[in-house]
């Protein structure tokens, strides 16, 4: 073979191997069904699962939307290149503020890129709640009386306490008074908002006999109780000794009730002459829930999974863990959707929990490969 022939065979032979590695973007199928580069593997709740666009008819489409002022940029894995109420199904949808007249490359650039993105909060996560504690008004003119929030490190002069607290934070709030006749009153309420119902305590005391008084407390909140007295003893009720016909004790109880709320409470409990005077002042807390102003989707990830049986699972149906997000690994340039929209491959990750629609039912999802198209106007 001469020079000439064995160069044109060369060039035909490099040619074959870069139209063999190069994808001609009119070839891509439509919604990438027959691409088994797109799809995921995962566990549900410890079981396996597999998915691959171009097998057993699974397809994966990228879809752009608007939705309440935001660009969602989607990506649906499911049968058949179905699109609404697939069953089954698996939609990834990455949220972004919409900028009127911004570059669509631009804007997708700012979202679809290498890095951690939170999944989009529930309802339950955003909500807050409005907390007011209040005692008797006549209370403040008996002394020296005050609320004082432990968190805030800020103390009212007012008979009610107001402040809001977001989801999972707890608030610490105690009433101290001081009256005229000498008696001595704190109660520290340690309570959790969203559990509603706070934990309270008060303490009965009763002279049985010259030499003795009995100690009760009395506990409001969710049942069953732990007490736990100054004297280390756990039952509702204890006797102490006195000495003097004229005496003073100061009791402390923790009272915490079975959701974890808890009530501290130091009271004086006075004896003269055969007659006792137990501080008491009556505290009355609410908790009310009221929406955030967050917005719970921009900038986030929402993903929904329609199982065989036609049940939603959503990523924001519930609270997620420190640990939840999508993690977006690499985004490479993949020719063009069907629509002719510029198509992107996006390697990423996911750990979440997903929470049935229906029943609150909760499932742990987690990808050991998740491969996405996206695409954008």
């Amino acid at each position: 073979m001469d020079a000439h022939k064995l160069l044109l065979w060369s060039c035909l032979a490099i040619g074959v191997l870069f139209q063999a590695c190069v994808k001609d973007t009119q070839d891509i199928p439509p919604g990438f069904a027959g691409d088994p580069v797109f799809g995921m593997s995962a566990l549900i709740d410890s079981q396996y699962l597999e998915l691959k666009a171009g097998e057993d008819l699974w397809t994966m489409v990228p879809v752009v939307t608007s939705e309440d002022s935001l660009v969602v940029y989607k990506a649906v894995l499911s049968q058949n290149g179905c699109l609404d109420q697939c069953s089954p199904s698996w939609q990834f949808s990455f949220y972004q503020a919409g900028v009127q007249d911004a570059n669509p490359q631009t804007l997708f650039n700012e979202t679809i890129h290498p890095g951690t993105k939170q999944l989009t909060q529930s309802d339950e996560e955003l909500d807050s709640f409005a907390v007011t504690l209040s005692t008797h008004p006549g209370l403040f003119m008996s002394g020296y009386s005050y609320w004082q929030d432990i968190n805030q490190q800020t103390s009212t002069f007012l008979n009610q306490f107001e402040t809001v607290v977001g989801y999972q934070e707890n608030i610490n709030v105690c009433f101290q008074s001081l009256a005229y006749t000498g008696c001595q009153y704190r109660q520290c309420v340690i309570f959790d908002p969203a559990t509603l119902v706070p934990c309270l305590s008060s303490i009965e005391a009763k002279l049985e006999n010259p030499r003795y008084v009995s100690l009760s407390v009395r506990a409001e909140g969710t049942p069953p109780f732990q007490i736990e007295w100054y004297n280390e003893s756990t039952s509702p009720s204890i006797v102490v000794p006195i000495r003097d016909t004229v005496a003073e004790v100061f009791a402390a109880v923790t009272v915490t009730d079975a959701r974890g709320n808890r009530s501290e409470l130091i009271q004086s409990v006075r004896v003269s002459n055969g007659v006792v005077d137990a501080c008491y002042f009556p505290i009355e807390l609410n908790s009310t829930p009221v929406p955030h102003n967050t917005d719970i989707k921009a900038n986030r990830v929402g993903i929904v999974y329609q199982d065989e049986h036609g049940d939603l699972w959503r990523s924001d149906g519930g609270v997620q863990s420190d640990q939840a997000g999508l993690i977006i690994d690499s985004v490479t340039s993949y020719g063009y959707a069907p629509d002719q929209k510029s198509a992107y491959l996006v390697e990423a990750r996911v750990h979440a929990t997903l929470y049935n629609v229906t029943t609150g039912e909760s499932r742990f999802f987690t990808t050991s490969r998740l491969s996405l198209a996206l695409s954008h106007p």
